[in-house]
């Protein structure tokens, strides 16, 4: 009776119930697990470049965007926070030119950020950029 016991359990354990998927099982789990791997990391590359997390972009403590408009496809005028102080540039696909450092600063970024973020603030926002910026360019022409 033990003894068929004893079959009847080697029977049901034995080494062939545990061994080894064959070769194309094994390689396909092992494809399968490196495209999901390569796959979350093109996913959290993507997650972390929609969140532009400013640490990890590399940006410094002393400079702020604080207002941008888009002029042509790859050209904008921009109003950066560099230390306290706030300067206009032009940014092109080959230059950046200083257009000039305001007396009058726009406002923190933060805020800007915040009016961006509500819709209807949003085109107070622009328009109050754009305003400033058309004085600017119509105090340079007059001189």
């Amino acid at each position: 009776m033990a003894q068929k016991r004893l079959a009847i359990v080697s029977a049901l354990f034995a080494p062939t119930a545990f061994a080894a998927p064959t070769s194309s099982e094994s390689l396909a789990t092992t494809l399968a697990a490196l495209l999901a791997v390569i796959g979350l990391i093109f996913a959290l590359a993507w997650l972390l470049k929609r969140m532009k997390v400013p640490a990890l972009m590399g940006a410094k403590p002393g400079l702020k965007v604080v207002s941008q408009l888009p002029l042509g496809q790859r050209e904008r005028v921009m109003v950066l926070d560099v230390n306290g102080e706030q300067v206009l540039i032009g940014v092109t696909s080959q230059q950046i030119t200083l257009l000039k450092s305001l007396d009058t600063p726009m406002g923190n970024a933060e805020d800007n950020t915040k009016a961006t973020n509500a819709s209807p603030k949003t085109s107070d926002a622009n328009s109050a950029f754009s305003s400033q910026l058309n004085k600017i360019l119509k105090n340079n022409d007059a001189s």
